[in-house]
């Protein structure tokens, strides 16, 4: 019988440390799963964020390229009227 019992005692401790094993598994399994899940928010923001950044890029070059042609018309129409007063200037000289 007292084989049996010391066999019982094994099998009693066996089971304890399979029980602490899980448990400690189950632990990590959670800190994992939560980080895992912080990690998925962290990349959401960020691909949020590029997304935003993408869209401002789109919308700074439109507006760059507006301002670049807003800069040639002006620059056109500074030249056509310097162009005016050197034609006005030029029969005054010849006089």
């Amino acid at each position: 019988m007292t084989m049996e019992l010391e066999n019982f005692e094994k099998l009693e401790e066996k089971i304890r440390q399979a029980v602490e094993l899980i448990d400690k598994l189950r632990h990590e399994n959670q800190e994992v799963t939560s980080s895992f899940r912080k990690l998925e928010d962290r990349v959401g923001s960020f691909e949020k964020s590029g997304k935003n950044l993408s869209l401002e890029a789109e919308r700074l070059r439109s507006e760059l390229s507006r301002k670049e042609r807003d800069f040639i018309e002006k620059k056109e129409e500074v030249k056509r009227r310097l162009q005016k007063l050197l034609d006005k200037l030029v029969p005054l000289d010849s006089q």
